[in-house]
């Protein structure tokens, strides 16, 4: 199999790659001129040159392939458009791409996002059946890819993951956790417990090569999480970390009113510097939320999707590779 991967040089691509090559399949990977090419594959997969900007690149990208994993994108943004321009019309380039230079019916898997979906509004998971409601400009344009997909799912085999918190070695996200334990700190935002799902990346990557490999109905969608859908506490992550690390937190509560100003001064700041602050209004707006938790029953019965890890048994890992690395 011919398989094309975007976002091949981040955090999931790089876990995600190997994993590919093991099964036997043809890779290509399309990165841009400045994007550094991880020393465990480069040698191993072929790389084309393009963006999700340029649909020209694209085609060149998409020619004769199988099938696509689509993980490139935005994950932050100096405004709404920037999200726009490389998470919808960039998925629209490549969906257009892929039909006009890869083989029939090819397969089309999309890496969209809980924030697609949206919190919940009580400690109810949602499933694939609730109407998304996303807060933050990152989570519209995820859903928005996402209407662009099942567009296309009657030309092309066509399924979307939303995974939720995905964590594991290399991240620089999930890192907080631990930096947080580190420092002995275990920030509360309001009154009411704040709830999340998380998913072990390569919980994550073996639901990807299901998805390349079963005769899945085009234009599913899936909740991808580690089985635990009713979530962790946040506060139970921070501790998870602490134990690991061998130390101890305490509680820090932070009034919401103060981190939605934080995140007003980071949006000022930003524009007047030019630069995209990963904690601003969008991302205030997801983190005000109490119940990030979805339910990943559809995948298990459906295609067989069994997640290994656990919180403890993950965050085991995770730990071990930050500290083996001085990340810690």
């Amino acid at each position: 199999m011919n398989i094309l991967v975007t976002g091949a040089t981040g955090f999931i691509g790089k876990h995600l790659i190997p994993q590919l090559l093991q099964r036997g399949w043809n890779v290509r990977c399309l990165a841009r001129p400045t994007s550094q090419r991880p020393e465990e594959f480069i040698d191993q997969v072929e790389w084309v040159i393009g963006n999700l900007e340029d649909r020209s690149s694209l085609i060149n990208a998409c020619a004769n392939v199988d099938a696509v994993v689509h993980l490139g994108g935005a994950i932050k943004a100096k405004n709404a458009d920037t999200f726009y321009i490389v998470n919808v019309e960039g998925t629209r380039n490549l969906l257009c791409a892929l039909e006009q230079s890869g083989k029939s019916n090819a397969r089309f898997i999309y890496i969209s996002s809980q924030a697609a979906l949206g919190p919940a509004p009580t400690s109810e998971p949602l499933t694939e059946v609730h109407t998304p409601r996303p807060v933050s400009n990152y989570g519209k344009s995820k859903l928005e890819a996402e209407e662009i997909v099942l567009e296309y799912k009657t030309r092309q085999r066509c399924i979307i993951l939303r995974p939720v918190v995905v964590y594991g070695p290399g991240d620089r996200e999930s890192l907080a956790f631990f930096k947080m334990a580190k420092y002995h700190l275990n920030p509360r935002l309001g009154i009411q417990p704040q709830y999340i799902n998380l998913v072990y990346v390569h919980d994550l990557i073996e639901i990807i090569c299901l998805g390349l490999e079963k005769n899945i109905n085009s234009g599913e969608i899936f909740n991808v999480n580690d089985g635990n859908s009713a979530g962790y506490r946040v506060s139970e992550v921070i501790n998870c970390a602490a134990r690991l690390l061998n130390t101890w937190t305490l509680p820090v509560f932070i009034p919401k009113p103060i981190l939605k100003i934080v995140a007003i001064l980071n949006d000022c700041i930003s524009k007047l510097f030019g630069y995209t602050s990963m904690y601003n209004s969008d991302k205030y707006r997801e983190l005000s939320e109490s119940y990030w938790i979805c339910s990943s029953e559809k995948a298990q019965t459906l295609i067989g999707y069994t997640p290994e890890y656990d919180m403890l048994k993950g965050f085991f890992i995770t730990a071990k590779w930050y500290k083996e690395h001085r990340w810690l």
